[in-house]
């Protein structure tokens, strides 16, 4: 049995669970024997899985679209700031998000973090975009068009062909760019 794990450890490897085998698989026991510890070793941590699950979607949360969109503020110009969004956008645990979405379908409180995921994904981008495209209403439809880019691709393709992927996410920027100086 391995000695020490951390939460993260634990989060780590309920989305690689959630990826390859889906929110049904998720238990503790499957938790456990992934991370070669004991339930003990879980209990200490979490107490009981009621309190594991919003632990781990607030991680999710956190990971996966606060701290992107910290990251992408974080560029020099607001096309760069596009341009780091995709790029993070691209990198996101695809089959895990992919599983969540399923898993919100079955579970109020995981339909509770998907919908205020997707609200902050939609207004990080919303952001990013105002900076580019002054009017508001078009700019509400693109960010609506970009995070409906990233779920569509995530619902048709499983897996996720990452290339396939960036190469969508690189032709949505360049209409927004394209849009941009148009509207200049």
């Amino acid at each position: 049995m391995r000695q020490t794990v951390t939460r993260a450890d634990y989060f780590e490897a309920a989305l690689r669970i959630l990826a390859t085998d889906g929110h049904r698989a998720l238990k503790m026991s499957a938790l456990c024997k992934m991370l070669g510890v004991t339930t003990g070793s879980f209990y200490n941590y979490f107490g009981n899985w009621a309190e594991f699950t919003p632990q781990l979607l607030d991680y999710w949360e956190k990971e996966q679209t606060v701290r992107i969109d910290e990251l992408s503020n974080r560029a020099a110009t607001p096309s760069a700031r596009i341009s780091v969004l995709k790029e993070l956008a691209s990198q996101l645990p695809h089959e895990s998000e992919t599983a969540i979405r399923a898993w919100s379908n079955a579970d109020p409180l995981v339909a509770t973090f998907q919908k205020r995921v997707d609200q902050e994904r939609l207004a990080a981008l919303r952001g990013a975009i105002a900076d580019i495209v002054p009017d508001p209403a078009m700019t509400d439809l693109l960010a609506v068009m970009g995070v409906g880019l990233l779920v569509g691709v995530q619902s048709i393709r499983s897996p996720v062909d990452r290339g396939e992927l960036h190469r969508v996410l690189d032709e949505y920027e360049r209409a927004l760019l394209r849009h941009a100086a148009l509207i200049d």
